[in-house]
């Protein structure tokens, strides 16, 4: 079966007088057990033709959209595109709001208190069972039509950080018999990162495309993106790999 031969960083924790730091090493990803792994790739403004702006709801958006909008246009799509070239599955996981009480949640006391969100209204959409999931028109979780899903892409709704969490997300995968996840999306300190944790514990290999992420960045801190660079740092010691979406594409176009 075809492989992707994919070079995947990682960081040395060890000896503790002094880490080793960063090291590289060829990795050799089973084509057939592979899925691109999108997490909250919404929004809008990515696109001439869409309406008004939307950066992820925890970031300042004159901060942080003009960075944000670098990532999804230059960097997810072309790589999204990449992986669907050679069949690789693309799975979106996004937040969404079901009818289960959120706003009386953790979660939903969570985000009402540091974003003055609130998420029924907030997660609503307008082409949902209302039976299930609060009907609405919020623009909060519109797809720029840079990132509309495919017809045959897949879509799992969530409603916590987790991807994973009370979801059929790991049911999915494993029906496809995936192993590995080429991870990319949006918050890296918060949605992307836990379900990167979920997939490690869950046996999963994780590739995080490290120039297709970033975290909530706090305003002195959006034009250096550090935060983003230590959860990058982060995720190489305790998750996974990591790679460039320059690299991944070069490695799915050896393969057309």
């Amino acid at each position: 079966m075809p492989h992707l031969n994919l070079m995947g960083r990682y960081y040395r924790l060890f000896p503790p007088e002094k880490f080793l730091g960063s090291a590289q090493e060829s990795l050799s990803i089973d084509l057939a057990g592979t899925a691109f792994l999108a997490v909250d790739v919404y929004g809008l403004g990515f696109s001439p033709e869409d309406g008004e702006a939307h950066a992820y709801p925890t970031m300042s958006l004159e901060a942080s959209l003009e960075a944000e909008r670098d990532i999804v246009v230059n960097h997810i799509r072309p790589a999204m595109d990449a992986a669907r070239r050679i069949g690789i599955p693309v799975v979106y996981v996004n937040n969404s709001a079901p009818r289960i009480g959120i706003n009386e949640s953790e979660m939903g006391k969570l985000t009402k208190r540091s974003c003055d969100l609130e998420w029924d209204a907030w997660g609503s959409e307008d082409n949902v069972d209302p039976r299930e999931y609060v009907y609405g028109d919020s623009q909060a979780v519109k797809f720029s039509k840079i990132m509309e899903p495919h017809a045959d892409d897949y879509f799992v709704r969530k409603h916590a950080y987790s991807g994973f969490f009370q979801t059929r997300l790991d049911g999915l995968l494993r029906n496809l018999e995936i192993k590995t996840l080429i991870c990319v999306g949006f918050a890296l300190d918060m949605c992307l990162h836990c379900t990167m944790i979920d997939a490690m514990n869950l046996n999963y290999q994780v590739v995080l495309l490290r120039d297709c992420a970033m975290a909530v960045e706090l305003p002195d801190e959006v034009e250096e993106l550090s935060f983003t660079k230590r959860m990058i740092k982060w995720t190489e010691y305790a998750i996974g790999h990591s790679a460039t979406s320059e690299n991944f594409i070069r490695a799915c176009d050896g393969l057309e």
